[in-house]
């Protein structure tokens, strides 16, 4: 039986258990998956074997890192890269990535080699696995980290392997403690810390800050230009609001989005409105039931647009909203200038609303306990949904076959508004301040 059949299977018992017995069934799973998989018992056994990989290595010169499959995954690796280069700083670490992302992380000085291979999602593709194959055959790696669970490690021949195991139980046991944090770029750095303990050539420094990705000059150009042709000046506040997920039990309702732009689109801002690329023309569907003195508020991002010139658009923005998917962990890594390494604008606000998954595991929050913040010199939060069936098997949301949606109950659109209303309030005053200060001199 294949990864992909065990996991279609498993995940389709779980929503039927959660569809028959929704708040009975979520904290059965949750008892269930602590006591099974969050124990330390587990979480020792897997540190063991992790060890016992390691054993007889000799030395720790050559990594070749395999990011998981999707957009936001290649962002989570940085956390593991960053730690990898923190604790061995002399040492050649390669990564793979998905395909679309190359544009993000090309310059970034801890990566020796990127190779942006993956097409497939949420499951790999026959050519993915044959040039993960060809990869881990093409350089003599010392250890290879795998951070995929749809990849068994047998793909990397008999090379050694240490893969994702030992943080898969460390985020299934935080979930079960209060005020634990749990965000899983940071259990990516943990990882990777943790495993290396006992061979490190450095300490590992706990101040991780989150993840970063670099932009080209040519990226920012064109994100400045789409500004540019929509008659927008650098005086006008924007809030880009990304309207689709990978999963419907992480897109928010279409009702609930729309609501939102509605009361939004009566602050004095522009709302770059992303494209959909699941959920196909939701942004014109969107736009068309505003009432039509509304729609000249929102400006429609191409589909087409490069995820560089995306994240790119997301630094110029005040705010950024958006469901948990891929792009939400764009908005919260640090962006930096590829080549010189300039440090961008950084002060997006990144507010996120929450259904199905797990909001500690994936969402940014610098206030509340338990979350961590963006990666921003801005404030992030984190809404959630009241609904009572999530449990961490919601984790998965790709694979989930949950028959009813209840993942977006009890969300209050007064709030975030309110809450976006404060960021949008901060950034103005701190432009006002910039330009006093330009004065000055």
């Amino acid at each position: 039986m294949t990864k992909e059949v065990q996991f279609r299977r498993f995940f389709r018992l779980t929503s039927m258990i959660t569809d028959t017995f929704p708040a009975g069934g979520a904290k059965f799973l949750d008892l269930s998956f602590k006591n099974l998989l969050g124990n330390m018992f587990v979480m020792k056994a897997v540190a063991h074997q992790a060890g016992r990989r390691l054993k007889g290595a000799g030395r720790f010169r050559k990594f070749l890192v395999a990011a998981d499959l999707n957009i936001g995954d290649a962002v989570i690796a940085q956390g593991g890269i960053a730690a990898l280069r923190e604790i061995f700083p002399d040492a050649e670490i390669d990564c793979v990535v998905k395909k679309s992302t190359m544009n993000l992380f090309l310059g970034d000085p801890d990566i020796l080699n990127l190779y942006p291979v993956y097409v497939g999602a949420p499951y790999p593709a026959d050519s993915d696995l044959r040039e993960l194959s060809r990869i881990a055959r093409s350089k003599d790696y010392d250890v290879i980290v795998n951070f995929s669970p749809m990849i068994g490690d047998k793909v990397f021949g008999s090379k050694r392997v240490v893969n994702y195991s030992l943080m898969a139980a460390q985020l299934i046991r935080n979930e079960g403690i209060a005020g634990a944090g749990n965000n899983v770029v940071y259990q990516a750095h943990n990882f990777v810390g943790t495993v290396f303990q006992d061979h490190a050539n450095a300490e590992l420094d706990s101040r991780f800050n989150g993840a970063r990705i670099f932009l080209s000059g040519e990226a920012l150009e064109e994100a400045s230009a789409f500004l540019l042709s929509q008659d927008l000046s650098r005086e006008q506040q924007l809030i880009m609001f990304n309207p689709d997920a990978s999963a419907k039990y992480t897109r928010m309702p279409f009702d609930l989005q729309l609501n939102l732009l509605n009361k939004l689109s009566d602050f004095d801002v522009t709302i770059l409105l992303g494209s959909g690329h699941v959920e196909r023309y939701i942004e014109h569907e969107l736009v068309y039931s505003l009432p039509p003195g509304k729609r000249r508020k929102v400006v429609i991002v191409p589909r087409a647009t490069g995820l560089d010139v995306y994240a790119a658009l997301v630094d110029l923005s005040d705010v950024y909203v958006s469901g948990d998917t891929g792009p939400l962990h764009l908005a919260a890594a640090r962006k930096f200038l590829r080549g010189s390494g300039q440090s961008l604008r950084n002060r997006t606000a990144v507010i996120s609303i929450f259904g199905g998954t797990p909001p500690k595991i994936y969402g940014y929050d610098s206030s509340a306990p338990g979350f961590f913040p963006a990666n921003q010199d801005a404030p992030s939060r984190t809404f959630v949904a009241g609904n009572t069936c999530r449990n961490i098997t919601c984790i998965n949301k790709m694979a989930k076959t949950c028959k009813e949606v209840r993942c977006f109950l009890s969300l209050d659109t007064d709030e975030i508004v309110s809450e976006i209303s404060v960021h949008l309030e901060a950034a103005r005053r701190s432009r006002y301040r910039e330009r006093l200060q330009i004065l000055a001199k």
